[in-house]
């Protein structure tokens, strides 16, 4: 198995822990179209085209989401502009808010949050050409105006809304504690390259992608450590081509004295300093 831009990573699915259970499935439904594919008492597996992008589980736990480290957002990746677009008009129609947009020159996005206020983002690729790839293989991000009334202005109405059925998980940027930290951690473990970096945050990946993950401390020093049923981020999931791949990361996990463990023979978890959990699985 081969991932696009000779990247030994795929980003599959965000997992999140939610206190309403059927209020979290009527916004992922019905503001973003994700379909469900499996559903019980407890949780709701959904996605797009039948592959899984969010998975939500019941929580007894009442925190808020912004007082742990843990997920900033989850990263929606449209096939295209038009997709894009679609999506927009739809949430703009509906009156649900955004709480941000950006072109930020290797791709466009919108942001949101979900009801219990698990970081969104949409967003489409650019062409490669218009990437700002340096000699170093580095590439520069940009935060600038989207061009939102012209994308708007290419949304389709469709009714009943479902979102693309590419789209896919296109990276997951996590809230630390002290991003430089994390950064090297997550490095090391999943064999990711650092493709831009500031003083609070780091966007870093596999192959020649713009990044898989982000780290950021823009939530400050003082948060809690993510424990297993707070709300919010339960794990994430990466995909790798083969079982060699696998016992590579865990074996790196426990070189950074990472707490993993074994799901089944294809799947384990590791956990980072700030108790955020990473799946790792084979494709």
């Amino acid at each position: 198995m081969a991932y696009t831009y000779n990247s030994k990573i795929y980003l599959a699915e965000a997992v999140l822990n939610v206190k309403d259970l059927t209020r979290q499935t009527a916004f992922y439904t019905q503001v973003l179209g994700l379909m469900i594919l499996s559903q019980s008492d407890q949780d709701v597996l959904l996605g797009a085209g039948g592959k899984p992008l969010v998975h939500l589980f019941q929580t007894p736990r009442d925190e808020n989401v912004k007082e742990s480290y843990g997920l900033y957002h989850m990263a929606i990746l449209l096939p295209s502009r038009e997709d894009l677009a679609d999506v927009f008009k739809h949430i703009a129609e509906l009156n649900y808010p955004f709480v941000g947009a950006a072109d930020h020159g290797y791709s466009e996005a919108l942001y949101l949050e979900d009801p219990e206020g698990n970081g969104i983002e949409l967003y489409r690729d650019k062409p490669v050409a218009d990437w700002d790839i340096r000699d170093d293989g580095r590439i520069i991000g940009v935060t600038e105006e989207l061009s939102a009334q012209e994308i708007y202005d290419m949304g389709r109405k469709v009714d009943p809304f479902v979102i693309a059925p590419d789209t896919r998980m296109g990276h997951i940027h996590l809230s630390v504690k002290d991003s430089e930290q994390a950064t090297t951690f997550y490095q090391a473990v999943l064999g990711l390259a650092n493709k831009f970096t500031i003083p609070s945050a780091s966007w870093i990946a596999s192959g020649d992608y713009h990044h898989h993950l982000a780290v950021n401390e823009w939530g400050g020093k003082n948060l809690d450590k993510r424990k297993a049923e707070f709300p919010g981020l339960a794990y994430y999931v990466v995909e790798v081509a083969n079982k060699d791949d696998l016992v590579v990361i865990a074996e790196r996990a426990k070189t950074q004295r990472a707490p993993i463990n074994w799901v089944t023979s294809s799947e384990f978890s590791f956990e980072d300093p700030d108790g955020i959990v990473t799946r790792v699985r084979k494709g």
